[in-house]
This record gives structure tokens, sequence and C-alpha cells, in this order.
């Protein structure tokens, strides 16, 4: 690709670049490298903690025998280490040096994800279109991957889909949508009163969260994340791994198959991985951003949670829809509240599906994660739900 203006190590969206891209769609690819693959008590572990869950049916094998799997289950975010922190998911990709904004995801889980199970999964381009927002004007484009996730029987457990909005660097720095974001700052009170919270939150675990019990319009349990700090996004990456952090000759390798997936530190003239946006504020302020921010699958691993929380082991969170709207910066917090806004048993297998509605709200009052949410809960007639969950194919009674 010819370099056009501005900075070389930026890529642009050129019609030769979206050809490339839009060849692809349709086609199946499997990941080859994902960060893990085997489910055991040590990755369940790790995961469950980078998102501050402890839930027993997650972390204490003794009291994961008594439930009705027998063994531990791994939270359904244990799925991003097979996607989006593998090395390959991104091969092939397209646009390259254009900065990747993971924009939301959509998820249809169908199984748990047991202690002893070894995943794998395949990804495919679905959807690849110009897209114009205040972000990066007509220098914006919007690709899909739907990403199929297997168990060692090759039994589908989920389907995710994984929008990115792809955007020129260079444009969305020089409109600074984002640029009159204020740091959050908070006093010795203010950190007390959060520390407060977190230890309110408790996991319904095994105590039946029934269907017969809940009403439309209740509102459900909120949890609060934050204040976002490097160790939180180190956590996670240490739980689901990272697309772009590669050391030594891997590192190497990495930047002569991908020129344009570095940037040079401007203080040491070293190439570091455009993945800096996440701890280094300059990275940031090169993709228009006034802080470093969160990872987006972070971010849904925090949805999930909240889910499972609600739920309690009894029940499943069958179906999970977000957007990422605007971003979560370094020192920022926010709520999860939701509330149920529809009720029904299902036509086939009669199972209880609730239907709620979500927001994600921080200090400044910006909803930075909405969505929609389907859980299979237990009823008093029929005990929990059977898998495989498929809500679609079970319909409405």
């Amino acid at each position: 690709m010819a370099e056009v203006d501005g900075n070389p190590e930026y890529g642009k969206i050129t019609e030769e670049a979206v050809k490339k891209l839009t060849n692809r769609v349709g086609r199946v690819f499997p990941i080859e490298q994902p960060y893990l693959r085997y489910i055991n008590q040590d990755s369940i572990t790790h995961l469950a903690r980078s998102i501050g869950d402890d839930n027993p049916l997650y972390v204490d094998p003794a009291y994961a025998k008594t439930t009705r799997f027998g063994k531990l289950v791994a939270p359904p975010a244990i799925l991003y280490a097979l996607a989006w922190g593998s090395w390959d998911l991104r091969h092939g990709q397209g646009l390259p040096g254009v900065h990747g904004f993971h924009s939301g995801d959509r998820w249809k889980l169908y199984r748990p994800i047991l202690e002893g199970d070894v995943l794998h999964a395949t990804k495919e381009l679905v959807k690849a279109e110009p897209l114009e927002g205040r972000f990066a004007g007509n220098k914006m484009f919007m690709q899909e991957d739907k990403i199929c996730y297997y168990n060692q029987n090759d039994e589908l457990v989920a389907v995710q889909f994984f929008p990115v909005i792809r955007a020129e660097r260079e444009e969305a720095k020089s409109r600074g949508k984002y640029s009159d974001k204020k740091k959050a700052t908070y006093s010795d009170e203010e950190i007390t009163q959060l520390d407060n919270e977190f230890e309110a939150e408790v996991a319904r675990g095994g105590t039946p969260r029934l269907w017969d019990d809940v009403e439309v319009g209740e509102t459900m349990d909120p949890v609060v994340k934050g204040p976002l700090t490097l160790p939180d996004m180190v956590a996670w990456l240490m739980a689901i791994g990272s697309p772009h952090v590669r050391t030594g000759k891997y590192w190497v390798e990495y930047r002569k198959s991908s020129p344009k997936i570095a940037v040079k530190d401007p203080e040491t003239g070293i190439p570091q991985a455009v993945e800096r946006v996440h701890w280094d504020d300059y990275m940031a302020a090169e993709a228009g951003m006034p802080a470093s921010y969160d990872y987006g699958s972070q971010r849904g691993g925090y949805a999930l949670y909240w889910g499972t929380n609600w739920v309690g082991d009894d029940g499943w969170v069958a179906e999970m829809d977000y957007q990422f709207r605007g971003f979560f910066y370094k020192g920022d917090i926010f709520h999860i509240r939701g509330e149920i806004v529809d009720k029904w048993r299902g036509a086939k297998t009669g199972t209880g599906y609730v239907k709620a509605k979500f927001s994600s709200i921080t200090q400044r009052g910006d909803d930075i994660m909405p969505g929609t949410a389907i859980f299979a809960l237990p009823t008093s007639s029929d005990g929990p739900a059977q898998f495989p969950v498929d809500v679609e194919a079970d319909g409405r009674a």
C-alpha cells in the first residue's frame, strides 16, 4: 500500500485495503494460537480474579462438587482468552495500521464451560462496511467477526459477534472529540464508600432465583467497577492474554509480518505495540483520547460478571448484547444497573426466561455500556434449565 501524507506508521482506509478486507467476508478460519485452550482450576481462578468474581462455583472446588455440575465452572468471560487474546484472530484482518476500537459484543451461550474441558474456536468475517461518525468523520469502517466456540466433543459452547470500528488515528486525533474529558479524582471518603460497595456485592450462588418469583419492572442488584487502574488491566491480560504484547524474537517476527503494528516511542525511539493506548497517555492521545483507557473485552467481562452474579448457580446467562459507547478512562468508575423488561416460558422446553435491560453509568453520568440480556432461570415446577440453552430455537410458549 502506498504511503500517504502524515505519520508513515499509521495506516489509511484506501480502496485497495478495503477490497482485501471485503474479499474475506464469509470465509471461516480456525483460531490456531489461542491464549489458552485448557480449562482447569488455574485458568478459571485467574479469570475470576481478573474481574473480581469470588463466586464459590468458580473458585472453591469443594463447593463446586456439591453443585449439579460436580466440578468447577468457568465464568463465560474466559472465552475471550480463546479469541480476543489469541495471536492470530487479527491475522488477515485488513486495514493495516488503522486503529481498531472494540465496539461491543453479542453473545449466545449454550453450554457451561467445565473444569477439564478443552476448547477451540473459529472466526468468520460477517460484516465489512463504511461507517461515518463524529470521532473520525468518513475515515471509519465497521467490521464484525462471528466467533464460534466448541468443546472437546465438538459441541457448540457459545457464539460471539465481535464488531470493531476502524478509524484513522490522525483523523481521530485532529477532531479531538473526547479531549474535554477530565481525569477523575477521589477523596479518602469516596474511596471508602466504593470499598463498601464492593464488599456489599454478594453472588446469588447456591440460593436459587426462581423464574416464578421474578416480575417485570423489578430492579436488579447493581455492581460497581473501578476506579480503573493499570493493575486492573494487567490482571485482565494475565487471565485472557494479549493480541499484541510480545517480546524478544516473537516481537521482531510480529513487526516484520505486520509492519504497522508498532509505533515508535518518541522519547526512546523504541517500537512498541499499538496496545499502549491502554496504559500510555501519549499513545492514547495519538488515537484522539485524553488519557489511556480500558480494554473492550475487559468491560465485556464485567458485564458478564454482573449477569452471572444475579442469576445464581442454577440460572444461566443465555444471551447478552452490549455496546461500548465512549471510553472507560484510567481513574473512572461505573455502576451496572438493570431492570427486568420481559418474561416468558420456552415453547419447546418450558424453560423460564427473563429479559433485562441494563446501563453502565460513569461518575460523569455517561452510559458507556448499555445492553440487554436474556437469562434462563430455574422454575418451581421443572428446576434448572437443561443444556444446551437455545433461546431462539426454544421460542415462546
